[in-house]
């Protein structure tokens, strides 16, 4: 079955407002670098290339604006929205129980009856593992030819004051929000018949995440899960940075390999990452939704296993209470079959072994983020290689026929160093080869408005599109040099990685 076309793009809603701020705002605070190194405004721009953030008022709730101005934007009927996710992490109130895709669903609630909001939680890959969501619904025939499905980035970093006040975290961070349209193109009959289930229900006691993966184990036994998605209805930010789901995983992982456990391959980065590509290949991420049963999460499972993606993925319900629902989906003789236009292929997995690189923490009445800079910087620059280079291959494509290379902005500094473990070949000036690329091939607005998290990859291209980049200069390597060329760019990448560990990448062919 040759598809045209299954998923597109359809439009963009954005929070524009805020305030302009430079590093000024985080001198004299007696804020240091590791070893010592005195954080002002040349320290911050020499070491992660930020210049200046947006910061939001305490009193607006962002996403709530941005999908406001989707829905007037681009003029699309509410009534033609079927699925509202919220791709967040801490979100605009770190103590909000959730969802929070509630508030900006108030937007067009009424509009929008047969509306399914949820949360997902897949750290700052959340909107890419979301639209691979959307495309899973729309490959298994759940969502319809002309279904909408919107995705609302929100993350207030400010707001919500999600780090200590001297954790030098906070500097990196800029608050956005924006709404993105998605629209199924084509009808695709329901593979339900191609789908197996087998289910327990688990007691939780006080390490409900081993109780959790055992649960999975008494199911799986030793063999290969693609893929984990779990409700998470506990409500807590601490519960998901990272993602339950990803701590669900590595323990698993572990209970299969008790080996590997003794040898402290998993204290290990490289030996833990090498591990995790070979033997491991899965995805882990959480939504948070308003059911009150399984029946959601399942579909979300099956349209994985429907579609073709994956031959093996266990959804878990896990309530509020002292119990949760595991199901094990399981698909035979199936075939993915990849449209020719629109978004046509993505890949995610999740390194649940690398989870406490950036988590949330409790401390007495209060929770903070916890990030390991050094472990986040390896991961985000050493695991780059492999994924997009099976993602592309798949497709019979390389970096260089990439026209456009959206690219997660957690600093600047990381840009050009994954760069140099993706492009080489053995070339006599990689360096220079990426210099080019991040120019020509790449667009940048972290200098100006900070890391925005999820927001980054919805960011970037709305303002690309709306002509918002100008070019310029970090840190010796030219940004934005090829706007005008890139708005009409056709073969399309966005990448990013953030807190699981996760990486999540889709490829975009316009026609």
């Amino acid at each position: 079955m040759t598809l045209n076309s299954l998923l597109q793009i359809k439009g963009y809603g954005a929070w524009n407002g805020g305030a302009l701020t430079d590093n000024s705002m985080y001198e004299g605070r007696g804020m240091f670098f590791k070893n010592g190194i005195p954080v002002d405004m040349r320290t911050i721009e020499e070491r992660i290339g930020i210049r200046t953030r947006m910061v939001a008022p305490d009193d607006v709730r962002i996403g709530t604006l941005a999908l406001q101005d989707l829905i007037k934007s681009t003029n699309i009927d509410p009534a033609r929205i079927k699925i509202i996710i919220g791709a967040t992490n801490v979100g605009e109130d770190k103590y909000d129980a959730g969802p929070l895709i509630k508030h900006p669903y108030e937007v067009v609630k009424t509009q929008s009856p047969g509306a399914i909001p949820f949360d997902l939680y897949a750290g700052c890959p959340g909107y890419n593992v979301a639209v691979e969501l959307v495309l899973m619904l729309s490959m298994a025939g759940m969502l319809k030819s002309g279904d909408i499905s919107v995705v609302v980035g929100a993350e207030n970093i400010h707001r919500a004051q999600a780090f200590k006040p001297l954790d030098t975290a906070n500097i990196i961070f800029g608050d956005d929000a924006l709404a993105v349209a998605l629209e199924t193109t084509t009808a695709m009959p329901p593979a339900h018949n191609s789908v197996s289930t087998q289910q327990t229900a688990c007691q939780l006691g006080d390490d409900f995440i081993t109780d959790l993966a055992r649960a999975i184990f008494s199911l799986t036994g030793a063999k290969k899960i693609d893929g984990f998605i779990l409700d998470n209805q506990l409500g807590t930010l601490q519960n998901r940075v990272p993602a339950t789901a990803a701590r669900v995983q590595h323990r698993l992982v572990e209970l299969m390999n008790p080996d590997q456990v003794d040898q402290g391959t998993f204290k290990n980065f490289k030996r833990a990452l090498v591990f995790y590509d070979r033997k491991v290949d899965s995805f882990a991420y959480d939504i948070m939704s308003l059911a009150t049963d399984a029946h959601l999460v399942r579909q979300m499972a099956d349209a994985y296993v429907s579609a073709g993606k994956c031959k093996r993925v266990v959804s878990i319900y896990l309530s509020s209470g002292a119990d949760a629902e595991i199901t094990l989906h399981r698909g035979r003789g199936l075939k993915l079959h990849r449209p020719l236009t629109g978004i046509v292929d993505t890949r995610t997995r999740t390194h649940g072994c690398f989870a406490d690189f950036i988590q949330a923490v409790p401390e007495g009445n209060e929770v903070f983020g916890d990030m390991d800079g050094k472990g986040v910087f390896l991961y985000a620059t050493r695991c780059a290689k492999r994924h997009l280079s099976t993602l592309l291959g798949r497709n019979a494509l390389t970096m260089n026929d990439l026209d456009l290379l959206i690219e997660h902005q957690a600093n600047f500094a990381m840009i050009p160093i994954t760069l140099e473990q993706v492009l080489a070949e053995g070339q006599p000036d990689l360096k220079q080869d990426v210099k080019n690329y991040i120019a020509d091939k790449m667009v940048t607005n972290v200098h100006v408005r900070g890391n925005c998290s999820v927001v980054c990859m919805q960011r970037l291209p709305y303002d690309l599109d709306r002509g918002a980049l100008t070019e310029d200069n970090i840190n010796g390597y030219p940004v934005n040099r090829n706007v005008k060329k890139l708005q009409t760019a056709k073969i399309i990448v966005n990448d990013s990685v953030g807190a699981g560990m996760t990486r999540s990448s889709f490829l975009q062919r316009k026609e």
